[in-house]
């Protein structure tokens, strides 16, 4: 690439050099390409999607959703509708909720609301990429704090980061990749304590009991985001949402996120959804059990030591090198992620919770490399 003569041009790719990339990892159909074989023999375990949902079930109800819209008009009403149900679903009103394309456009719009060039953030670690990308495409510090030797959070440590210019504290919880949830009294000692706002995500909680949805109006200064990517299985269609007091969402709605950010099939996806409670219910059980299956058959494998998980996905160590690991599993057409050291812990993979037949076959593969 040649470089660029326009003074402003070369100042953004001279900021851009110090941006991170989020890496997506290994795709079915480049590993595919890659081994030379069918793009179905691959087993993709690395981004936490949710396999349990039957793919003709969301078929039908995508096709049912393109069948009653009306692709020339904006989403307005539809938009109405879904946070109707969304209240229902979270046991609050409408008010409180505002919709993004997944919980990373929401994540990114309450960074560009609290933060400015020169503003500091502060996180923990290890955790979810996106909120340091976020927080530094707006010119902002970020600043994370190490979680506990037993994965909690370390509230008292993350206070004493806070400076004058520190305006936004995120939270994973549970948390990725170390799969647990944080304490309810922690979570609200940082929200008594600070003076900015604590965003909690909360992709992964329908797989557990810890949700701080609940006490969004007791604290003026706490946001939660959900995203539909996990328990409902519709990463492909890209939907989240954030939840907070009304006014603190009425802000964010009104005055900072865009108009007609999501598409009226995924809306209208997301309500249809909605109605099917008692399949998503059945879905979750699923992956609880099987999650309490596949931990259990991780740690009868000599050299592995799997952590538990409030997630679905389980994070674990091997004796072997975590990269050594991850590239033999791609060669056996099997995609996990590589987290490398966590902590104390080094050489830590996270492979998505699956149904058996997936998860037999991948853990022969890991057996077979560790023996």
């Amino acid at each position: 690439m040649s470089e660029p003569k326009k003074e402003t041009i070369k100042q953004l790719f001279d900021e851009a050099q110090g941006l991170g990339v989020y890496e997506v990892g290994e795709t079915i159909s480049g590993l595919a390409r890659k081994l030379g074989r069918r793009p179905e023999e691959i087993i993709k375990l690395n981004s936490n999607e949710n396999f349990f949902v039957s793919l003709d079930f969301l078929r039908n109800v995508l096709k049912e959703s393109v069948d009653e819209i009306d692709p020339r008009i904006y989403p307005r009403d539809e938009c109405i509708e879904l946070k109707q149900a969304l209240a229902k679903y979270l046991s609050v009103v409408p008010e409180q909720i505002v919709i993004g394309t997944g919980s990373d456009d929401l994540i990114n719009l309450i960074a560009r609301m609290m933060l400015k060039k020169g503003d500091e953030a502060l996180s923990i670690s290890p955790t979810f990429s996106i909120y340091e990308r976020c927080v530094r495409t707006v010119g902002a510090y970020y600043k994370a704090v190490p979680l506990k030797e037993d994965f909690s959070l370390d509230t008292d440590n993350l206070l004493k980061n806070v400076s004058s210019r520190t305006k936004l504290i995120f939270l994973c919880s549970p948390n990725n990749p170390t799969a647990n949830k944080f304490q309810r009294q922690d979570v609200e000692a940082l929200a008594n304590n600070f003076d900015g706002v604590v965003a909690v995500d909360e992709a992964y909680v329908d797989f557990s009991d810890g949700s701080f949805v609940d006490i969004v109006n007791k604290y003026e200064n706490l946001v939660v985001f959900r995203t539909f990517s996990k328990v409902f299985g519709l990463a492909g269609l890209r939907i989240g949402c954030a939840i907070s007091n009304s006014m603190f969402a009425k802000i964010m709605d009104e005055k900072f996120q865009m108009p007609y950010t999501v598409t009226l099939v995924t809306i209208k996806t997301a309500i249809k959804i909605l109605e099917n409670k008692g399949i998503i219910k059945e879905v979750i059980e699923k992956i609880k059990v099987q999650r309490q299956i596949l931990i259990e058959d991780l740690n009868k494998i000599r050299g592995v030591q799997a952590f538990d998980s409030e997630t679905n996905f389980v994070l674990f160590q091997t004796s072997k090198s975590s990269k050594i690991v991850y590239e033999k599993l791609l060669g056996k057409g099997i995609i996990v992620r590589d987290i490398g050291q966590v902590l104390r812990y080094p050489n830590c993979l996270r492979v998505t919770v699956a149904p058996q037949p997936m998860m037999d076959r991948f853990l022969r593969a890991l057996k077979e490399i560790l023996s």
